[in-house]
């Protein structure tokens, strides 16, 4: 049975005191509906859950342009900052990108090609080996032009995740 878990900790750059100040009243407002990651926490071995998510965007007919190996990158460079344990055992995240919804969100906003391409990561913590975790950022809407294109990408993601639990 999966779980969905969802974080709200948004960036703000400001001094000090305005930041906290901000943050405060952000946290205060954030919804789960709202929160920039979502994450949901499956009991599965990695590999199924990666070969999962990738067949479910496969199956839409999306081409996966690059899946980074982030684990392997973070686990061989942590004794150069003097990190001792590793976060993740595996970790790896996916791009990919739908040509129909990144023409939609750049007529709706040129800027909007920062969007793309979409990514999902899978991993698992050290801390946690039982448990494979599915990621991903919900897209920030820059105008209320752009808000359609944007929920298409959140419906593509969703759907993903969705499917690619639903063994």
């Amino acid at each position: 049975m999966a779980r969905a878990y969802r974080f709200c900790t948004p960036t703000i750059a400001a001094p000090v005191a305005l930041a906290l100040l901000v943050l405060a009243a952000i946290a205060a407002t954030c919804t789960a509906s709202e929160a920039p990651v979502v994450t949901v926490k499956v009991e599965a071995e990695f590999e199924e859950v990666l070969d999962s998510v990738k067949s479910a965007i496969a199956g839409r007919g999306i081409n996966i342009a690059h899946i980074l190996p982030a684990s392997e990158m973070l686990n061989r460079t942590a004794p150069a900052f003097g990190i001792e344990e590793n976060v993740f055992l595996h970790a790896q995240t996916i791009e990919f990108c739908s040509a129909k919804i990144s023409h939609h969100l750049v007529q709706a906003n040129p800027e909007n090609i920062l969007l793309c391409p979409f990514t999902i990561s899978v991993y698992v913590l050290t801390k946690d080996p039982t448990h494979v975790w599915i990621s991903y950022r919900r897209p920030y809407v820059i105008d209320p032009g752009s808000a359609a294109a944007v929920g298409e990408i959140v419906a593509l993601v969703e759907g993903i995740i969705e499917e690619a639990i639903a063994w």
